[in-house]
């Protein structure tokens, strides 16, 4: 299938990383979902997208990732509007300097970087079935090899350097991912993560270092994950910016993908089902 013909859906798609993608994909001839939390910012996205093909067709949806009802809300939204979506790009993330409950209770960082994405995938999973052929890819980093995590209940977590919160975060995308990747072997899904290199967006321009490769740099490595005709079957794995790589230890662990999915499902508000899950 051409890419004209393909539905693409980027969540955190108004700034950085997910704005460039989005704009590869417009340009390219997609019909292009973008998601983002502030309205201006949607608006000027949208333009933007219109502006590099202004024969494209756009759609706009606004959600707090801070919020779980939020996240089900778009979910909703995006079921009414569309058939289908062949591919999903789990990018939205925020990288906050103090420990910040949200209202469901977790974490900022956890519930922004991994549980909402967590959650929206596992509601559109209707959409990406209807498609022929989709792909999901999740944004992580390399940061998830210097932690470690157990599955805790993280309501109860009074635990928080900014950093180290980042990377746990991302360390869950890549062992969602492979284990989502092992339920989805008998559909047409394919799942992988990957680490776009150190891009110079708002992460890390907070960060005390002065170095890192171009936004459009790293939007070309989601973008090529996301169509690369050779990486069509490839699912389950992590990659580092155009590269296979391995991921951490931890991340392969089967025992901590297993109580991760059982733990997100609940902390998701999600029901098991073994047909489908």
């Amino acid at each position: 299938m051409e890419l004209y013909e393909k539905t693409v859906l980027i969540t955190g798609a108004t700034d950085g990383m997910g704005k460039e993608t989005a704009l590869m994909f417009a340009k390219v001839g997609a019909t292009v979902l973008i998601h983002g939390r502030n309205p201006k910012k949607l608006a000027d996205t949208l333009a933007a997208l219109r502006e590099a093909n202004p024969k494209g067709q756009y759609y706009s949806y606004q959600a707090d990732y801070a919020s779980l009802a939020d996240v089900r809300a778009m979910a909703e939204a995006i079921k009414k509007e569309h058939q289908q979506i062949d591919i999903l790009i789990n990018n939205a993330g925020l990288y906050p300097d103090k420990r910040v409950i949200t209202q469901d209770g977790f974490e900022l960082t956890l519930q922004v970087n991994y549980l909402s994405s967590f959650l929206l995938t596992h509601a559109l999973m209707p959409l990406l079935e209807a498609s022929p052929e989709a792909r999901i890819v999740n944004v992580s980093s390399i940061g998830h090899k210097l932690v470690w995590n157990s599955i805790k209940n993280p309501k109860f977590s009074p635990f928080f350097w900014r950093w180290v919160s980042y990377c746990r975060s991302k360390l869950l995308v890549v062992a969602w991912t492979i284990e989502l990747a092992r339920h989805l072997e008998s559909k047409k899904i394919t799942v992988n993560s990957v680490h776009p290199g150190v891009i110079r967006t708002k992460v890390i321009r907070i960060l005390p270092v002065s170095w890192g490769s171009s936004v459009p740099s790293g939007a070309k490595t989601i973008f090529n994950l996301a169509t690369n005709p050779a990486y069509a079957t490839t699912t389950g794995q992590y990659f580092e910016r155009y590269k296979l790589a391995k991921a951490a230890p931890m991340a392969l662990n089967k025992r901590l993908q297993k109580n991760l999915w059982r733990a997100s499902h609940d902390w998701a508000g999600l029901v098991i089902e073994s047909e489908h899950e």
